[in-house]
């Protein structure tokens, strides 16, 4: 109303337009107007209102006031229904979704091991939330503190079963702010002593059926009182919580299941938040004792939620670790104890769901039903394990009680609490991805905090990353980078783009990898002091430890232990030992000197020459041995046999070997030139007598002069060098010589059976018609050579001529072997002649012939 009186008495009409001209009003409308607008536009905001209003026309702005007046007017409408009970909420629509495996049949690999051949077993998995939950953070009478300035206070306003009076008292750091409270019931905890009943063996009473116990639903104050005096008389108790942390910051309690040997109460902890600390008169009380299953975070979720706090407490799952169970789990000591297989498949579903379904109630009951018996049996085997001793079983109450100091902590962020994600996503981003990365981080933790919503409910980790990686220029990248998108992602993407272009317009600075720091080697004291077989006196291992220093006694291996101070003598001495642990009989005196001989051996220090002239002999054995070993291996290697027995040699003999050592120390045409003279004087002096047989003489003087040339000296049987061009050049021009004259002898042995024989110089010339045409004949005496070849080869003597003596020694020493140029080697089967032969069919009767002279006749191939 004030403000309508107001907004009238400005000059309407002509009297506006007078005040307008001075320009001080002006200025001073404009600004108010400008002010005024500014509201309006952040209200219609929050009411989902779209437009500006300051950049629209009067009718359009009057417009729009009508809407946001009109939805302001209909909310508020809803909300008194609702509160007088006209019109109530929607009903909550539970959804239960089920993932089932079908049941694959025992094929395949491995199917003979099952048994029966039978298929897998199948699983499922369920979830049940709900649709339209309404959020119970808005009927809390005290309204949810998430900021991160403010420590947790507990806000317990009485305190049964205390020692000493309700205090909250709160912790200063340096700075002087209050940095957390102390626990109410830490004095409490501090003198607790378990009580001696507790520690005594107990007999174990398996519960009733869950089906057969009796349920008690608490939901009301009347029920809460009612069920507070029944669990007064009980002597244990079990107790377990449900918990919410998806929907809200720092979680919710939902349920809390307690029960007894006789029933089982479930506590809706949403509707008695504020009225559930009345449950201190049994939670704190020492004489009962309250079971618990993993109370690690169950004792801060109701100290946050419902301020209780807890004395006497036995937890199970410490329990189990100290008896070094396979698994920890309670569903692992339900089937241990009570053979009970326990359905986990409604572990995460939504306790904020109300009415609550059967199946829920059903978990939450099995999950405290056996737990008194399970802590009758582990108490039992403790006390076992222990030897009837309650030490082992008394520590586990105090670890038990060391969880109830337990208080709870806000979370609280610092400027590097985003690079814990950052080094467990092991990634690599630059300086500008890291600020994203922290900024955006910031705007989650802020907006988490002022909605009450989890991280994972405002941006999860792995889209954070992702939108810090790859800095998307548009906001539709952003909505890219998330699937699905989160609504608040959704409601601030103007903000988020905003960060985004701010860590563009960052100069990008290559990331410098800072050296680790060398890491410090801390040696472990592995001593262990209290062993008996630890002396400190011992300084054997030192490294400047000296055993000659003097001691009260002094050990003689001869006189035994003796006693160099004599006021420590005592009247009575030392005796043997009648009885000994070990019955070892005792050494004699021989078996005694020859250990002493032994020891004295092995302490005995040869001096390097010493030890030398003693391994000398072993050396020079060993040096004979292996010329030995080679001297074999070479006699086995040799070519030639060995010399025969010497005989008395011609002094015409020796002229002659004089004459071919001679004829062979000339170059291979003038020997052959030398050789065919030779041969046609030979057959012009034997002409008259016998014609027939010179022939046959020549040839075989031939191969022999071959044959006594071939090398057989044992140490050029390894070399193998490949011919020189220029060799190969005189081979071919040899062996055209040689095709030649062996062509002119063989037409002179037919000659000499019709008349002396003709001198014909030797040409080298391409074959002629008369060659081709008498091709025939040539074949016939090619064929007929190869056979006296063989029978030459088969035969070990050499043929001699009829009018030479056999010689039966041959002098390997007179032999000149440069004339080989490195000699021959062992012989290798066809080796000499594959290097020959021609690659054409046509020239393999003349490359046999050719062979005959380069052959060693004395060799045979090893194969």
């Amino acid at each position: 109303m004030v403000a309508t009186k107001c907004a009238n008495s400005f000059p309407q009409g002509a009297s506006r337009d007078l005040y307008c001209a001075y320009p001080t009003f002006g200025r001073v409308i404009d600004e108010q107007s400008h002010r005024i607008l500014g509201l309006i536009s952040h209200v219609l905001k929050r009411e989902n209102v779209r437009g500006n209003i300051q950049r629209r026309q009067p009718d359009e702005q009057f417009e729009m006031l009508l809407e946001c007046n009109d939805a302001m007017f209909e909310r508020l409408q809803i909300n008194l229904d609702e509160l007088a009970g006209i019109k109530k909420p929607p009903q909550t629509i539970v959804v239960e979704s089920q993932i089932s495996s079908t049941p694959t049949p025992g094929k395949g690999a491995g199917s003979w091991n099952l048994k029966n051949n039978e298929a897998s077993p199948s699983f499922a998995a369920r979830l049940i939330t709900a649709k339209n939950i309404a959020r119970p953070q808005v009927k809390f009478q005290i309204p949810v503190d998430n900021s991160p300035d403010k420590p947790f206070m507990p806000r317990l306003k009485e305190k049964p079963n205390s020692l000493k009076p309700l205090a909250i008292l709160p912790e200063y750091d340096d700075a002087g702010n209050i940095v957390s409270y102390l626990h109410p019931y830490e004095f409490e905890l501090m003198k607790f002593e378990v009580p001696d009943n507790m520690l005594k063996p107990r007999a174990a009473e398996k519960p009733k059926d869950v089906d057969s116990t009796d349920l008690m639903y608490i939901d009301t104050k009347p029920k809460l009182l009612q069920a507070l005096e029944e669990l007064r008389k009980a002597s244990e108790i079990a107790v377990d919580v449900e918990h919410h942390s998806y929907r809200t910051f720092l979680g919710i309690t939902c349920l809390v299941q307690i029960s007894t040997r006789n029933k089982d109460y479930i506590f809706d902890a949403l509707e008695l938040r504020d009225e559930m600390w009345v449950l201190n008169e049994v939670f704190t009380d020492p004489k009962i004792v309250k079971i618990f299953h993993g109370a690690d975070f169950d004792v801060e979720w109701l100290q946050r939620d419902l301020s209780i706090y807890i004395v006497n407490m036995f937890d199970t799952h410490q329990a189990a670790k100290a008896l070094n169970f396979a698994r920890l789990s309670l569903a692992y000591l339900l089937k241990h104890y009570c053979d009970k297989d326990v359905d986990k498949t409604f572990q995460l579903a939504d306790w904020r769901i109300r009415p609550l379904p059967e199946e829920l109630i059903a978990y939450a009951r099995q999950d405290t039903h056996f737990l008194i018996y399970v802590y009758e049996c582990i108490t039992n085997d403790l006390l076992e394990a222990g030897n009837q001793k309650p030490q082992l079983l008394r520590s586990i109450y105090q670890r038990s009680t060391e969880i109830c100091k337990k208080r709870f902590q806000k979370p609280v962020i610092t400027s590097e609490s985003y690079m814990d994600i950052y080094r467990k996503s092991k990634r690599i981003f630059d300086n500008r991805q890291l600020f994203a990365l922290s900024e955006i981080f910031k705007w989650r933790d802020t907006m988490a905090r002022q909605e009450d919503e989890s991280y994972g409910y405002v941006l999860p980790n792995h889209m954070m990353l992702q939108i810090s990686e790859s800095l998307p220029r548009e906001m539709q990248g952003i909505l890219a980078c998330c699937n699905p998108v989160p609504p608040l992602v959704r409601q601030n993407l103007h903000t988020l783009h905003q960060i985004i272009l701010k860590a563009r317009e960052q100069p990008l600075v290559k990331p410098i990898l800072q050296a680790e720091a060398p890491s410090r080697v801390v040696y472990a004291n592995v001593c262990d002091y209290n062993s008996k077989l630890h002396c400190p006196h011992d300084l054997t291992m030192a490294e400047e430890f000296r055993d000659d220093l003097p001691t009260l006694l002094t050990f003689d291996k001869e006189k035994g232990v003796q006693i160099n101070d004599e006021s420590l003598i005592l009247s009575n001495p030392l005796k043997k030992a009648v009885l000994s642990v070990f019955d070892t009989p005792e050494n004699s005196e021989e078996d005694d000197e020859i250990l002493r001989h032994r020891q004295s051996e092995k302490r005995k220090i040869l001096l390097p020459y010493k030890r030398y002239m003693t391994v000398l002999p072993m050396i020079e054995k060993e040096k004979r041995e292996e010329a030995a070993r080679l001297e074999a291996e070479n006699k086995k290697r040799q070519l030639c046999p060995d010399a025969p027995a010497m005989m008395p040699i011609n002094t015409n003999d020796i002229k002659k070997e004089t004459e071919v050592e001679d004829m062979y120390n000339l170059p291979i045409k003038a020997m052959l030139k030398r050789k065919y003279e030779e041969a046609l004087a030979k057959k012009a002096a034997a002409a008259a007598t016998d014609g027939a047989s010179t022939s046959k003489r020549t040839k075989l003087e031939t191969k022999t002069t071959i044959e006594q040339v071939t090398p057989t000296d044992d140490k050029l049987k390894f070399v193998n060098l490949p011919p020189t061009k220029k060799e190969l050049k005189q081979q071919k021009e040899f062996k055209r010589q040689a095709e030649t004259s062996v062509s002119e002898l063989e037409k002179q042995e037919d000659d000499d059976d019709d008349g002396p024989p003709e001198e014909k110089p030797i040409v080298s010339t391409a074959p002629s018609q008369e060659d081709d045409e008498q091709k025939p004949s040539t074949y016939k005496q090619k064929f007929k050579n190869k056979n006296k070849k063989q029978k030459f080869m088969a035969s070990n003597k050499p043929q001699q001529s009829s009018d030479k003596p056999v010689q039966t020694n041959f002098d390997y020493k007179n032999v000149d072997f440069r004339k080989f140029q490195g000699g021959a080697q062992k012989a290798k089967g066809m080796e000499i002649k594959a290097q020959i032969h021609a690659k054409s069919n046509s020239n393999k009767a003349q490359n046999k012939k050719f062979n005959k002279l380069f052959t060693f006749s004395n060799v045979k191939s090893k194969k």
